[in-house]
């Protein structure tokens, strides 16, 4: 179940990053989305 919920996830941020949101901050601009207040995250620790 938690492969399908992964892949789902990745599909939705796609699409959600094709719609123009900005998880992190990138040659388009700063993040314009926050996940959680005060709290940025970084490419680092996703890949981590």
């Amino acid at each position: 179940m938690k492969a399908k919920e992964a892949k789902a996830r990745i599909k939705i941020n796609k699409l959600l990053e094709a719609s123009g949101w900005r998880f992190l901050d990138d040659e388009n601009g700063p993040a314009n989305i926050q996940l959680e207040e005060n709290m940025k995250l970084t490419k680092k620790q996703i890949d981590e």
